[in-house]
């Protein structure tokens, strides 16, 4: 058989992900595996249609297709996305429709979850079967058992197709959505008690992303600076060669970092907006987010409110939430709310667009930001974690921000709660202990808790400013 791979990463033949491929291709020698080489090759895929036409060729004459990619700020890379819109601008569907595909991808299992939901949905959209996943990483190809379970991960791939196994569809289809925003002239007006506002788009004119954002401007009364993501100026997409690790210094020499520290550094609110295209926003902004790397694994947004405007149907993309939720929380934002036009009713969009105007200001007064959930708290012990263990000899600009505010914090540097709680282990090996804290366990759990109640100071300080 023929499986195309169409690999998403920019360094070619130098990517982690495609040795994984090559790995099955020594496997598997009986079978061929032609290359897209997607991420590598976009922009000439763009200017000259024959490498379009190649690309495409390998697709149609192939039995099975692997999207092979590294995960690249919780998706696939910028170039791949790309790859992706201009098979459904070109309508090359029918290259795609009936193959069984399947997604390999490398990384550090930072939401790698929401990459693969990504490539599943793409999967189904094109009119594929999607027979399976592969999350690998970056050095499972080390280990003799990550190498036999990649190769039983592909031997059933192989089977799906042989036996045209029957797969049923696991993401809804996507509506089109037409625009029907046309904002109200009224002249409310949010003040930002000198809070600096940035919002920033990838707006065409006509769209409801354009009127949703004239209509935020407005809200502020003129006081926000508004900025199309297209005027950084980028040269191109992230190219994943780590050399921004040391210092936080890009390879490339263009106006991005510039457009960075203008509008992103000093902005203590930031409304971010942009349109659903096959599942993200556009290419432009996914290439942005990449680029942004350049920061690190450090919290870049850290002390700014943040919100969304999103033309589209974001009801039917929960993976797209998340990562927008994601984008905001972890990078140390507070995430004040998203704000869609798909329910075509401009009262109620207007109404929405002025409760995150107010609402963001408000917090930005108050200082509020709302307690982090699993994606944070996990994706910075995970960070922290793989920075230690290996990557802190190149990601030395994360190393240093990590030392300096006390992320290495593992077991715990609190030397009297371990050994309070080893005491307390020991004691708890005594038969009469033990079932004496089993009946008692509810009140002894809860009663520092409600002590903590009883005793606040904070609610009397509290009661007291309220009177």
């Amino acid at each position: 058989m023929k499986i195309c791979i169409i690999s998403g990463s920019p360094k070619g033949e130098e990517s982690i992900t495609l040795q994984y491929v090559r790995f099955i291709e020594q496997a598997f020698p009986e079978h061929t595996f032609p290359v897209v080489h997607a991420g590598r090759d976009i922009k000439k895929m763009e200017q000259q249609r024959e490498a379009w036409d190649e690309a495409l060729a390998k697709v149609y004459d192939s039995d099975g297709v692997v999207f092979a990619t590294p995960v690249y700020f919780m998706l696939v890379p910028g170039q791949l996305k790309r790859f992706i819109e201009m098979a459904f601008e070109r309508d090359a569907r029918s290259a795609f429709s009936q193959k069984y595909s399947a997604a390999l991808t490398t990384s550090i299992h930072y939401f790698d979850h929401t990459a693969h939901s990504y490539l599943h949905g793409i999967s189904e959209d094109f009119g594929m079967h999607h027979a399976g996943s592969y999350s690998a990483h970056m050095e499972d190809l080390k280990s003799e058992v990550e190498q036999k379970r990649l190769l039983l991960f592909f031997s059933d791939f192989l089977d799906a197709i042989s036996e045209k196994r029957a797969i049923t569809r696991e993401f809804l289809p996507l509506p089109k959505v037409s625009p029907t925003y046309y904002p109200s002239t009224q002249s409310t007006v949010v003040d930002t008690n000198g809070r600096r506002v940035v919002i920033l788009h990838d707006a065409k004119p006509g769209s409801d992303q354009e009127a949703m954002v004239r209509r935020m401007a407005a809200l502020f009364g003129g006081q926000a600076t508004v900025a199309d993501i297209g005027d950084s100026l980028m040269k191109g997409g992230c190219l994943g060669c780590c050399r921004c690790a040391f210092d936080n210094t890009c390879v490339y020499q263009d106006g991005f970092r510039d457009f960075w520290e203008r509008y992103v550094v000093p902005a203590d609110i930031m409304i971010m907006c942009g349109t659903i295209q096959d599942r993200y926003l556009s290419a432009t902004w996914k290439q942005w987010n990449d680029r942004s790397f350049f920061n690190g694994h450090v919290p870049a947004l850290k002390g700014k409110q943040v919100g969304y405007l999103v033309e589209g149907p974001l009801a039917y993309l929960p993976n797209l939430r998340e990562v927008l939720a994601a984008r905001a929380v972890i990078g140390g934002a507070n995430l004040v709310g998203i704000v869609t036009s798909e329910q075509g009713n401009p009262g109620e969009i207007d109404a929405a667009l002025a409760a995150l105007a107010e609402r963001s200001v408000r917090f930005a007064d108050k200082g509020y930001f709302a307690p982090v959930m699993f994606s944070a708290i996990a994706g910075r012990k995970l960070f922290r974690d793989e920075i230690w263990a290996h990557m802190r000899a190149i990601f030395q600009a994360d190393d240093r921000y990590y030392r300096s505010h006390g992320y290495y914090d593992f077991p715990t540097k609190n030397y009297l709660q371990r050994i309070g709680t080893r005491a307390f282990s020991l004691f708890l090996a005594i038969p009469g202990v033990r079932k004496k804290v089993e009946k008692d366990m509810g009140s002894y759990m809860v009663r520092p808790i409600r002590e903590t109640v009883q005793k606040s100071r904070v609610i009397k300080e509290w009661r007291a400013r309220q009177e």
